[in-house]
């Protein structure tokens, strides 16, 4: 597995980032520049999710210094910020920063961007293949891919998230609470009936795949081959 290093002392921030990466990344995790620092010079990381604003100083001074003294240049930084100004998205490049996410944020929207950053790093590519779907990660586009054709299924952000959650972990159960979770976040006020409705429309969607989307009782969806 990856190892990711997340620098931030929100514990809302560090519960939400370890449930999306936590299934596909080995997460080690600091809450301020001096734990942090102290990270980076005893263990290799393939990535680091930095915040701006620490309890003893800023994330793009730290960033700088991964970058410029700590021999560490080559792994990538997203740095996470509730600073939306331009002038502050500018500072975190000119600190060295590979990306720059402002709070609040959606978890898949992190996902996508680790993906896409160690992506570059790789050289390979972002997608997930699950029979005959084929889901591209960072543009959120989905295809259909049957006996050497391709036809791309149209998605809506909200659709595609929910097949991206579903089709990460083969043969997983997703349940209502979870997807509410990593869909939407819990700053928004989405019952589960919407949930039921979003994952209908999106059946329908994909009735041409082998695949389909299971309803379970009492446990939620599963994307599993069709009966």
């Amino acid at each position: 597995m990856k190892k990711i290093l997340i620098i931030d002392d929100d514990q809302d921030v560090l519960a939400l980032l370890r449930h999306t990466l936590s299934r596909e990344f080995e997460l080690t995790f600091s809450e301020t520049i001096s734990e942090g620092e102290s990270q980076v010079s005893r263990n290799d990381f393939d990535l680091i999710v930095l915040d701006e604003v620490l309890p003893d100083g800023l994330g793009s001074e730290l960033c700088q210094r991964i970058k410029n003294t700590l021999g560490k240049e080559s792994i990538p930084v997203i740095m996470l910020t509730q600073r939306k100004e331009l002038k502050d998205k500018l500072n975190a490049f000119d600190a060295g920063a590979d990306d720059y996410i402002s709070k609040p944020f959606e978890p898949l929207e992190v996902l996508a961007r680790v993906h896409a950053r160690l992506r570059v790093l790789n050289g390979g590519a972002n997608t997930l293949e699950r029979e005959d779907l084929r889901l591209e990660i960072t543009s959120q586009l989905l295809f259909l891919v049957q006996e050497d054709k391709e036809e791309e299924i149209a998605l809506t952000p909200i659709e595609f998230k929910i097949l991206y959650q579903l089709a990460k972990d083969e043969g997983a159960v997703r349940s209502r609470a979870e997807l509410l979770e990593t869909v939407w976040s819990k700053n928004q006020n989405v019952i589960d009936r919407t949930v039921d409705q979003h994952v209908s429309k999106l059946r329908k969607k994909i009735e041409k795949s082998r695949l389909t989307i299971k309803s379970l009782h009492k446990k939620g969806y599963l994307l599993a081959v069709s009966d």
